[in-house]
């Protein structure tokens, strides 16, 4: 879904973030893999205080309040995706919706759970720096790791007679999301880790000399306790994200930009 008229920049990015928010919600296996974990997680959500950051449509804030938590914020920085969820959760008297950057938000009270969905598809591609940043410390962050992987591909298999071998080359250095569709297990080795407790690591350089292959595949990996939760193409949230074999070494790094992080990409030889 593309905007097609020109508007003032705030209200152009208010409405491209909310038709962002409302196609995530297509993706039935990423929603019910977060009211397992949830689920998984009853004890210290009932009587306790949460919170959902970046709550969108505050479905897992209301989950969260049906569970018995004592009290629920549901925070969303989006202006229309805030009235949604305060349209929405009206009706729960244990959920408060508070229109606010999560780095910007400063609870009463102790918060025993804090939910979110930060990850991009490069992991580290949107907002999920944003928890390094907040102003209270949660007992435990759900889900609390997540790791980008890569494969390296025989291109044979997913080029056609449009997207050609030549073709790809040209896209030398470009990251390119859903380029071509998963024909499964292309995710090998680790490229780069998150864990909520751990400092975030923004840049890292990988040999891939000894692994044969012309074309790269990177995807998300989504953990909580060491469980798999969600997994780029398997959840239809995330996209794998293609790159032709141009060297035996590469460097990935995040750096912060206006609306997230933004990714740098290079070979190194």
């Amino acid at each position: 879904m593309d905007i097609m008229n020109k508007l003032p920049d705030h209200q152009f990015q208010d409405a491209d973030d909310f038709l962002a928010f409302t196609s995530i919600y297509e993706d039935e296996n990423r929603t019910k893999a977060y009211l397992k974990m949830l689920n998984r997680n009853r004890k210290v959500i009932q009587g306790g205080c949460c919170v959902e950051a970046g709550c969108g449509l505050g479905i897992f804030a209301g989950h969260m309040a049906a569970m018995g938590a004592k009290k629920v914020y549901a925070v969303e920085q989006n202006r229309l995706m805030y009235q949604m969820a305060k349209e929405r959760l009206s009706t729960c008297s244990n959920v408060e919706v508070v229109h606010s950057r999560i780095e910007d938000f400063c609870p009463p009270e102790h918060i025993d759970v804090l939910v979110h969905e930060f990850f991009g598809q490069l992991l580290f591609d949107e907002d999920l720096n944003s928890l390094d940043n907040i102003k209270f410390k949660p007992g435990i962050i759900l889900p609390d790791s997540g790791r980008l992987c890569c494969g390296v591909l025989d291109a044979t298999p997913y080029t056609d007679e449009f997207v050609t071998p030549t073709t790809i080359k040209k896209l030398s250095g470009v990251l390119v999301s859903g380029l071509f569709e998963s024909q499964n297990n292309e995710l090998q080795f680790p490229v780069v880790d998150w864990h909520a407790e751990k400092p975030f690591n923004f840049e890292t350089e990988i040999n891939i000399a000894t692994h044969e292959g012309d074309l790269l595949a990177f995807g998300l990996q989504v953990y909580n306790k060491g469980t798999l939760l969600c997994e780029a193409e398997k959840c239809d949230n995330w996209s794998l994200v293609w790159t032709p074999r141009s060297g035996n070494q590469f460097a990935i790094s995040f750096e912060p930009g206006l609306y997230g992080s933004e990714v740098l990409f290079r070979w190194l030889d």
